[in-house]
């Protein structure tokens, strides 16, 4: 089952910079469950790239219907 940032409890139209702490934690722990791991040449933290999935992932599914 894929997870959307709802399910986290996040807006999925909110900034990463905006989460606050429990939020960015749910992230890292769906991360961790899913096994995701950021790209090599990353600029920035796991929370922020898979956050950035996420969004991605709903604007596809948002397109699609």
């Amino acid at each position: 089952m894929r997870v959307t940032l709802n399910d986290l409890g996040i807006d999925p139209k909110a900034s990463f910079f905006t989460l606050d702490h429990s939020q960015i934690d749910a992230l890292l722990e769906e991360a961790d469950r899913v096994k995701y791991r950021q790209p090599r040449n990353a600029n920035g933290s796991r929370a922020r790239y898979f956050h950035a999935r996420l969004q991605r992932q709903e604007a596809r599914q948002r397109r699609a219907n």
